[in-house]
């Protein structure tokens, strides 16, 4: 995650995307080094005789002992099948898909806070039409209704994180309403309503930092699912178009290899995938730990 923040400060290819295309070393395996002879063309000299007024051509000569200078690269993780650089392109492709996460879980974050703060605070016919909306969103499979609006919005970010985000609002406003409908039944919350402050000012501000803890975990949960629905959407072409890398996408274009004898190669991208879910799963956990007083005790 860090190499994915640093980006092109670390790629061995820095053009944009690292669509550096060389199909002379397409499919090198991983630890592949290729060296480049650099190519000076020398131009033909012209002079023109003051007297006759001829123009002659003249070439440069070649110094006899003269060699080629020539640069070499080390493709750690090999190339793909145009020549492209797999870990640059990896690199640039987690960062992406951070990025669409990080969006759709903070739309989903302000959606399931605000509907779930609601419903738990006011409860009645509010309480009842906001987990009904749940109900029907949970019964909808996510990564087929994200399909659905990505079709119709579009295949950008814009489109791609408030699919998402849309499809995993619920469990936080689920999560946010039990809490809520705990909280207000404490003192400081009846303390504040025979002060006469306002809901808002309850739910915002007397509240809702005392249930940031839950919160907070269940948007680092989040964020793994994020992720894999994004790179879900990429490996069926539904999401960042090329030359842009994702790693749905790369992994997509690698998998198409694999039939060819290139299985390193597609292994790399879903072996990334499944580390960087995994890494979230465990932070959420880890916060969980370390706020739950019960868990902590134990």
């Amino acid at each position: 995650m860090i190499l994915a923040i640093l980006g092109y400060l670390i790629t061995p290819d820095r053009t944009r995307y690292c669509n550096t295309q060389l199909p002379e070393i397409a499919f090198l395996n991983p630890l592949s080094k290729a060296c480049f002879a650099k190519n000076y063309l020398q131009p033909f000299e012209s002079s023109v005789d003051a007297i006759t007024g001829i123009q002659h051509y003249e070439r440069p000569v070649l110094v006899e002992n003269e060699s080629p200078a020539k640069s070499c690269h080390l493709f750690i993780l090999g190339t793909d099948r145009f020549g492209r650089d797999l870990l640059s392109r990896l690199i640039i492709g987690t960062r992406y898909t951070l990025l669409i996460a990080f969006f759709a879980v903070l739309f989903a974050v302000i959606i399931g806070v605000t509907l779930g703060s609601l419903s738990g605070y006011f409860g009645g016919r509010t309480d009842r039409a906001i987990n009904f909306a749940i109900g029907v969103f949970w019964s909808l499979p996510s990564i087929l209704f994200a399909f659905v609006i990505v079709l119709a919005a579009g295949k950008n970010i814009g489109a791609l994180f408030v699919s998402i985000g849309i499809t995993i609002w619920a469990d936080m406003a689920k999560l946010v309403r039990g809490l809520v409908m705990v909280q207000k039944e404490c003192n400081y919350v009846r303390s504040a309503t025979a002060l006469g402050f306002s809901p808002s000012r309850i739910l915002f501000i007397e509240i809702l930092p005392n249930i940031s803890g839950p919160i907070l975990v269940q948007a680092s949960s989040n964020f793994a699912l994020a992720i894999l629905l994004e790179s879900g959407l990429s490996f069926m072409g539904l999401g960042l178009q090329p030359p842009i890398p994702t790693l749905g996408n790369i992994m997509q274009d690698q998998y198409t290899q694999a039939f060819n004898g290139q299985i390193i190669q597609s292994l790399i991208p879903a072996i990334v995938l499944v580390l960087l879910i995994l890494s979230f799963q465990i932070v959420a956990n880890t916060v969980r730990d370390r706020i739950d007083v019960k868990l902590s005790r134990d």
